[in-house]
């Protein structure tokens, strides 16, 4: 079945439940005669485009009377600071997108949801584990999402297939070894041809959420108890030189540096076989080479995992309701339409991303695109970032201070990143 015609009919199905009281959706009409929204409920979001948004905005008006305006934000570098400002000054939107790792630190800006709504249970049940171990905060809901990215391996099939390689890696002690078969280097040590995006930071796509995914899949939960980031250790000091090998000229693993293009455009160009991403890229990579012949597999996890101990790293923005909406009960009832099963699913297929739910992970599975990042959402980590911007430029930087000889030791550079994360927390701590 084509995908226009299964948009349609989608479309179809959810105008109709439209009509009557969606209890799969865990929707009702509020019964809350003291709740007065003057204009319509105000939705921001960054990644759906508004006819993405349009049959599912449509069917919410349908069924529950309430006019809703969806305006997506340009810009990710300025959505946060557009955001404060206006919610601020008292002109914010009711239904907004945060990062998965700001719910925490933004609980203040946010509505959680009221128990008729949506409970801890029905997150736990209805969405896969990351989402319930980001949104629920003392037993709250504080956020809902339509869908959960992960990181995937990127691989060129033109180059792995010349090089005599079946399949892509399946381990990182795979992967070395493939490094070494695919790597071309000259004899005055310039890189001809790359086997995968990994060593450096400033010319790396999300390199801060590689290392991140390198640590707690070696065990390390970043996090503390307590609280406290704690990555200036031997499990730390041990991700570290893995990654920034990659980009170390004495080492076996040597494939990538400095002078690299971007790693997204040295992938799209055919000058490397392999990079680390979400699934949001793989539109960017046809769009700068249509002729590429790439596939997706599942990220390389530690040589002994079990199927158990898989661990894949998680990026996402769940919608919330805002601590200042004069209506939150009728916003917490588009947040859960909108998430539930049917209109997520056609926000998914648009936007071509994998889901949030349970059970929407099946139908992705079969996806040849999606399949993969769909299979890895089950398995999907985190860990909670008061600052994401601030986190990445501290990561970026301790991985090039090591590229470039800046740093004397690895355990230097963690400790410095490890104090400065730390002061990062207790900065947003005391923070109004």
């Amino acid at each position: 079945m084509s995908y226009s015609l299964r948009f349609r009919l989608r479309l179809a199905l959810l105008l109709v439940l439209s009509a009557v009281l969606l209890t799969g959706f865990g929707c009702r009409r509020t019964t809350d005669t003291n709740e007065q929204l003057q204009g319509a409920l105000e939705v921001w979001g960054l990644w759906q485009e508004s006819s993405h948004m349009a049959p599912v905005v449509e069917a919410f008006e349908q069924q529950f009377g309430v006019e809703v305006e969806y305006r997506k934000i340009g810009s990710v570098a300025n959505y946060e600071r557009l955001l404060l400002e206006a919610l601020a000054q008292g002109r914010g939107p009711d239904v907004f997108v945060v990062h998965h790792t700001w719910v925490e630190s933004k609980r203040g800006l946010l509505n959680p949801a009221p128990a008729e709504v949506i409970d801890t249970r029905a997150v736990q049940e209805e969405f896969v584990d990351v989402v319930a171990r980001d949104v629920v905060r003392d037993d709250r809901v504080y956020a809902l999402p339509t869908s959960v990215d992960t990181l995937a391996l990127y691989y060129n099939k033109d180059i792995l297939n010349a090089a005599g390689i079946p399949r892509p890696p399946a381990t990182w002690t795979d992967m070395q070894r493939v490094v070494e078969r695919v790597t071309r280097v000259s004899r005055i040590g310039s890189i001809q041809q790359s086997a995968i995006a990994l060593g450096t930071a400033q010319n790396i796509n999300r390199a801060a959420d590689i290392l991140q995914l390198l640590m707690l899949q070696s065990g390390l939960p970043i996090l503390t108890e307590q609280g406290t980031v704690s990555i200036a250790n031997d499990i730390g000091d041990r991700a570290l030189v893995f990654y920034t090998d990659f980009a170390n000229k004495a080492k076996k693993v040597y494939t990538w540096d400095l002078s690299q293009d971007f790693s997204i455009d040295a992938f799209a160009e055919g000058d490397t076989a392999m990079m680390l991403n979400y699934s949001y890229h793989v539109a960017t990579v046809r769009a700068k080479n249509p002729r590429l012949n790439f596939a997706i597999a599942p990220l390389p996890q530690i040589a002994d995992s079990s199927e158990q101990n898989k661990v894949n790293f998680a990026a996402y923005w769940p919608y919330g309701v805002s601590a200042s909406s004069p209506a939150p009960q009728t916003a917490w009832q588009f947040v859960r339409f909108m998430t539930g099963r049917e209109p997520s699913l056609l926000i998914n297929h648009a936007q071509q991303v994998p889901p949030a739910r349970r059970d929407s992970v099946e139908e992705f599975q079969r996806d040849p695109t999606l399949g993969v990042f769909a299979d890895q959402v089950l398995t999907a980590a985190t860990w909670a970032r008061p600052d994401i911007v601030a986190t990445d430029v501290i990561f970026n930087t301790m991985i090039d201070s090591i590229v470039k000889g800046e740093a004397t030791t690895p355990s230097e550079a963690l400790r410095r990143a490890q104090d400065q994360l730390n002061q990062l927390r207790e900065n947003d701590d005391q923070s109004p």
